[in-house]
């Protein structure tokens, strides 16, 4: 097991922590309301603030809630649309929160919401959530779009990882052992924007997937995803079997751009940024992963694969700088493994184990495109398996001793 401080340490995170925090805006528009730990009645004035979740169900559509500094317990859902900003440090304590999620944001009500300068912690599935759990015995799911997620600090979520009683995201479904939804989730969204967060000590930190409805036109920039141990930095997976119909499934044109995914996956493995299929007819295409830098992470530092018949053609990874990754190696295909130190790693294959019936084999991962990236320290630069294509356009550092790896 690795030391859980590597990449990025206590003391620098607390201080990346305090970064965030300072850009905090503190316009107070004329519609604001003001909570604060202590406060009590239904006025939310700023010389008499209320409960946080009075303000909040109290907040008119556009309103702004400023939340003073201090500690908050349980979770909130926002469904309408509103701008939460925190006014200094403002931890929120998820452990007692009522669905297991830090903040939750849900349409069609939460559109073009903000979420703006929280600590969220030790939520027993996501940190923030954008869109309707999967954890929920009801759901009544509903896409939710133009959500703004910045400036926060994720840390500690997913708590019901692993535990014999898990359920919703964290109950365990082999061969991705209990996912607990990631720091910061986005679920059946659109046009959203997750920027400049730290996300730390999570399973996975920052998740786009489509239970619901397709996850689309979001973008992902300017985060830190350091040291999510048990699983990936930032996951685009495909979990619903209707991908075919971009109305009813998929994820796709996602832009995940300038983030830093370090230290991800090594106890349990996880890639930095990872495209998966998660289920048969799954989709997760055309989307751009651009100008990350990437490394000590478990698996690949990017990493696409998809296991079983589904669409994840069309991808773009480009102008990345990429270090050393694969530290546990990556021995998910029946066809071939990789068990040396790669920087991108783009594989279709069947899973190890009994054959699948024709019908599952998934396809060649063709439009794949992975140019002006820069890899070194690792063994392998680009490591591919059944995926067509010229990958020469890349930049190796003389300890790269195999750029390209085809199978």
């Amino acid at each position: 097991m690795r030391d859980a401080t590597r990449g990025i340490g206590v003391l620098a995170l607390a201080a990346g922590i305090a970064a965030v925090l300072a850009t905090t805006a503190a316009a107070l528009p004329s519609n604001a309301l003001f909570a604060a730990p202590q406060g009590a009645g239904a006025s939310c004035t700023a010389k008499k603030p209320c409960r946080l979740d009075a303000a909040i169900a109290r907040a008119s559509a556009g309103a702004t809630v400023h939340v003073a500094k201090g500690k908050y317990d349980g979770g909130y859902v926002i469904d309408k649309k509103v701008h939460l900003v925190a006014d200094g440090r403002v931890v929120i304590d998820a452990s007692s929160s009522p669905n297991g999620i830090g903040i939750d944001v849900v349409g069609p009500g939460g559109d073009g919401s903000v979420i703006q300068g929280f600590i969220v912690e030790k939520a027993t599935y996501e940190g923030i959530l954008v869109g309707t759990s999967p954890s929920d015995p009801n759901p009544v799911p509903a896409p939710v779009s133009d959500v703004t997620v910045r400036n926060n600090v994720v840390v500690m979520n997913n708590q019901g990882r692993g535990k014999p009683d898990a359920t919703g995201e964290c109950k365990s479904t082999p061969p991705a052992p209990a996912d607990c939804g990631g720091g910061i989730h986005l679920i059946w969204s659109t046009g959203s924007v997750v920027d400049n967060n730290i996300v730390a000590y999570n399973s996975d930190g920052i998740l786009l997937t489509d239970e619901f409805g397709p996850t689309d036109h979001n973008v992902v920039r300017n985060n830190k995803t350091v040291n999510n141990l048990h699983e990936c930095g930032i996951v685009l997976a495909g979990h619903n079997p209707n991908g075919a119909d971009p109305t009813k499934a998929g994820v796709f044109d996602n832009l995940i751009e300038n983030n830093l995914a370090r230290n991800n996956g090594v106890t349990t493995t996880g890639a930095g940024i990872l495209i998966g299929g998660g289920a048969p007819g799954s989709a997760v295409y055309d989307n751009t992963i651009r100008n990350n830098t990437v490394d000590r992470n478990g698996h690949a530092g990017i990493t696409i694969h998809q296991h079983v018949a589904g669409n994840l053609t069309g991808n773009v990874i480009e102008n990345n700088t990429i270090g050393t990754n694969n530290s546990l190696g990556d021995d998910d295909f029946a066809a071939a493994v990789d068990m040396q130190t790669t920087g991108i790693l783009v594989a279709s294959g069947a899973p190890p184990g009994p054959p699948l019936p024709p019908f599952l084999l998934p396809s060649p991962l063709n439009g794949t495109v992975i140019s002006g990236n820069k890899i070194s320290g690792d063994a392998i630069g680009i490591w591919t398996l059944n995926t067509p294509g010229d990958f020469s356009n890349n930049t190796f550092g003389t300890d790269v001793v195999t750029p390209i790896s085809s199978h």
